[in-house]
């Protein structure tokens, strides 16, 4: 089975449809239209507007065409491309001034989708490729809002071509909600447009850090906890168990693993989940540890800069709550903690910066294994 089972709905369709500045929209067109809600909101906005839909379930456009006879539904597998060239909604030269999208967030497996844009090949998530194809049936001055998974922002797998889209296209982030709309799941989601240009990138903004300090290097645990029965050596391994009151303990594990190692000073924390102060902990020069992959280390030239780096964490907890994104469980990466560190990304050297400072996240984020 190809679709999600979740629908958009009213409140979370309104929302979205709520924030486009069209004074007349033609034509609208979703196509992944599940029962219509989005279609409903436009049809509620511009009085004459004409609709258009598509789904991959025809159970779906049936009991959608009922209640909306006058609107042009169709059973199309949108990701398919023969199905598209079948498709009267899809074929020829149809444009539409307004795509509305919900899609699918995933497919069975978490399957890597192709995508060609511009003549370059990608390899995205299911939402990045529904909205990229969608590209294809808009007007030059037709505008995409949608509603996505928030990793369809800030995943590795979406990050190259997210950037072409919005540099070439104005891809923006309108609103990152907090509430859980969808009934029997809580997905973090976000709301785009695309082609928009008189948006501005609202909630894709992170702080940086409001004081001076000398570089440092930021490393990704890498030890996967099922290699530990194959595994002996010299260092304690540390996982997100082992910290604990700002403290480590239980320690009982030796392992070598060198990609994993973290030489003191240095600050632990998670990688995944909500941050708590508790989570967090200093090590010092004289120790050095392996790290697994849930952890995430950030070293300093000396004990001075990692104790006053971890006093402003834990006195900026917020801060470095925001920095934790994601569908599903929350996580951070390397790329959006250089940012908040104001760390240069190519060169990893750090920048002196004074003031707290909001600007445009442009920055990718570590795919969940």
């Amino acid at each position: 089975m190809h679709r999600d089972s979740y629908y958009t709905p009213k409140i979370l369709s309104d929302k979205l449809v709520s924030y486009i500045n069209k004074k007349s929209v033609r034509f609208v067109a979703d196509f992944c239209v599940g029962d219509g809600e989005l279609l409903r909101s436009a049809s509620d906005k511009w009085k004459n507007v004409k609709c258009y839909g598509t789904d991959i379930s025809q159970t779906a456009i049936d009991e959608t065409f009922s209640k909306h006879p006058n609107w042009v539904l169709e059973a199309v597998d949108f990701l398919d491309d023969s199905s598209q060239k079948k498709s009267k909604v899809l074929s020829g030269q149809k444009k539409y001034d307004l795509i509305l999208l919900n899609p699918p967030f995933s497919y069975i497996g978490g399957v890597s989708n192709e995508v060609v844009f511009e003549s370059v090949t990608y390899k995205v998530s299911t939402a990045m490729k529904f909205l990229t194809e969608s590209l294809r049936y808009l007007t030059p001055d037709g505008f995409i809002y949608a509603i996505l998974p928030s990793s369809t922002a800030y995943s590795q797998k979406d990050r190259k071509l997210w950037l072409v889209l919005e540099k070439r296209f104005n891809l923006s982030i309108l609103e990152e909600p907090n509430s859980n709309y969808f009934k029997g799941a809580t997905p973090n989601i976000i709301l785009i447009s695309i082609n928009d240009f008189s948006c501005i990138s609202k909630n894709r903004q992170l702080s940086k850090i409001s004081f001076k300090i000398p570089p440092v290097k930021i490393l990704r645990g890498k030890l996967s906890m099922n290699l530990l029965p194959s595994l002996v050596g010299e260092y304690y391994l540390v996982h997100t168990t082992n910290i604990k009151n700002q403290s480590l303990f239980n320690l009982s594990i030796k392992v070598n693993h060198d990609t994993s190692k973290v030489i003191g000073p240095a600050i632990l924390l998670s990688r995944v989940g909500n941050p708590k102060s508790m989570k967090i902990c200093l090590i010092d020069s004289s120790e050095t540890y392996v790290l697994s992959d849930c952890l995430l280390a950030i070293q300093t030239k000396n004990q001075k800069d990692a104790s006053n780096l971890f006093r402003y964490f834990i006195d900026n907890l917020d801060l470095l709550s925001s920095l934790y994104k994601g569908t599903g469980a929350r996580y951070i990466t390397i790329d959006r903690l250089k940012y908040f560190l104001d760390l240069d990304i190519k060169t990893n050297h750090c920048a002196l910066f004074s003031t707290l400072d909001s600007i445009e996240d442009s920055i990718n984020e570590v795919a969940l294994i």
